[in-house]
């Protein structure tokens, strides 16, 4: 996320921005996201608290360029919507959902419930701008007859709305069984339909 500092033309370092996203993500994952302030993200890094905001608007939008930096490379998206593609993305999913990603994925949410910025930024920065690629993805497989036709967003509800349940609530395992059964059945109800035999006259 830019800053109002960069859309005035100001030339980031890129030196000092690894620096600061580095800094933000190890305060996230060592200390917490209540922890994680810009005067603390400043120390870290060896900046001023100015060149922060310089290029980033708020606390929010620093702590969420950290995790989308982690978020995109940890969990990519298939190029293809088969079976194999669909289990071995949910899996690195439940995988990278027990370890630092799931907790901060956890205290985002969390903090969003009193926090507008923090929401704000996890549901423009990560939900709705990868749902994005997500959606093109299903509407591709649709056209080329993969998948029912049904609408891309709900399906996508469908395949990892269950996983961030149980990361949430905590009632259930992210376990390979989960997902495997899970896949199957979402893909099972995805498949496209038979058309329905004509009675001999």
């Amino acid at each position: 996320m830019s800053g109002e500092g960069e859309r005035r033309g100001r030339k980031r370092s890129k030196a000092a921005e690894t620096a600061v996203l580095n800094a933000t993500y190890e305060l996230l994952v060592q200390e917490g996201l209540q922890r994680t302030t810009v005067e603390a993200i400043a120390a870290r890094a060896g900046v001023s608290k100015a060149t922060i905001y310089k290029w980033w608007p708020n606390r929010a939008s620093v702590i969420m360029s950290a995790f989308l930096r982690t978020g995109r490379v940890a969990l990519p998206y298939p190029e293809t919507f088969d079976a194999q593609s669909i289990f071995a993305r949910l899996h690195m999913m439940a995988q990278e959902f027990q370890g630092p990603l799931g907790q901060m994925i956890s205290a985002l949410i969390a903090e969003g419930q009193s926090d507008p910025e923090v929401a704000q930024a996890f549901r423009e920065g990560n939900v709705l701008a990868r749902r994005k690629e997500g959606l093109e993805i299903v509407r591709r497989a649709i056209e080329r007859g993969e998948i029912r036709d049904a609408d891309p967003n709900i399906v996508l509800d469908l395949l990892y709305a269950p996983l961030y349940y149980r990361l949430l609530v905590g009632h259930q395992p992210l376990s390979e069984d989960f997902i495997r059964q899970h896949a199957e059945l979402v893909l099972s109800g995805l498949a496209p339909r038979k058309p329905e035999a004509k009675d001999e006259a």
